[in-house]
């Protein structure tokens, strides 16, 4: 090849490498423009398109002036610029480190990585997905200079059903034994037809022995014989003897009853053992009280 070949070759690539840039660098217009978009989108809060402007309008191709001011608002944005990084932890608190991060429904710097990675201050929803397709999400609010933040989402653990405490169970309370009410036990019936015959006994022979003693009164008195006189008195006594009979059949029937209603069935036998009797003697009529305990 002769020196002039090369040469020529030389001209021509610095040529088109020179266009190129021309071509690359931005003119007046854009440069003003870059500049006036990149301080809109810092306002809203939008660094990283913000810097992406001011490092167009920070070129040298820029005016000096526009270069300079845009280059000093890069460093600006750089240090206002938050970083987070992510760390997500499955059910058994192990750290996952294949999983998906979305931002704002967007994927973030990839996978988990240890590295801190630019973002714009505000709220954020951040999404979690792991290889087996269970997602976790959040709300998260990221401020203006946070600086290298780990943001962790942790899986919920697998809840374990306790069963609830055995309450014992107490036994129903037993009904109460229904009420009788006052009533007149049977034996007692007896002591009330034993009342009504001493009864009947009294009367009939004070009867019997007052019609015999006005019969003796109009016929032999003063004179009457101890016969007659005796008579009389056996009918008096009769009488008597019947009279204490139906005291005594009314007495038991009173009593039995009493303890019937207040006692129940261990009273009624307690009173039908303690029970009155009567018991005939050659002298007349005694009554008896027996007991038993």
């Amino acid at each position: 090849m002769s020196r002039r070949l090369l040469w020529s070759l030389t001209a021509l690539v610095l040529v088109w490498f020179a266009a190129r840039s021309a071509a690359a660098a931005p003119d007046r217009k854009a440069c003003i423009a870059a500049a006036d978009d990149g301080q809109k989108l810092r306002d809203e809060a939008k660094l990283a398109s913000a810097r992406e402007k001011f490092i167009t309008c920070a070129d040298k191709a820029c005016p000096g002036a526009v270069s300079k001011q845009c280059a000093t608002w890069v460093e600006e944005v750089d240090r206002e610029m938050p970083t987070l990084s992510f760390r997500a932890k499955d059910e058994t608190g192990r750290e996952i480190l294949d999983a998906q991060v979305l931002v704002d429904d967007k994927p973030f710097a990839g996978a988990i990585q240890s590295k801190a990675a630019p973002i714009d201050p505000g709220s954020h929803k951040v999404r979690v997905i792991r290889k087996d397709g269970k997602s976790l999400e959040d709300t998260i609010l990221v401020r203006a200079s946070e600086k290298d933040r780990i943001v962790e989402l942790a899986f919920p653990a697998a809840r374990v059903e306790t069963p609830p405490p055995v309450v014992p169970v107490a036994p129903p309370p037993k009904p109460a034994a229904p009420s009788a009410g006052f009533h007149v036990p049977w034996y007692a019936w007896i002591g009330v037809g034993v009342g009504a015959a001493g009864g009947v006994g009294t009367v009939a022979f004070a009867l019997s022995a007052k019609s015999d003693e006005d019969g003796y009164r109009s016929t032999c008195a003063p004179a009457c014989n101890e016969g007659d006189k005796s008579g009389v008195q056996t009918k008096v006594v009769l009488a008597n003897v019947s009279m204490g009979v139906g005291i005594a059949g009314l007495g038991f029937a009173v009593v039995s009853t009493v303890f019937a209603n207040l006692g129940g069935k261990e009273k009624a036998q307690a009173s039908l053992r303690a029970a009155p009797s009567v018991a005939i003697t050659p002298g007349g009529g005694v009554l008896l009280v027996r007991g038993g305990f």
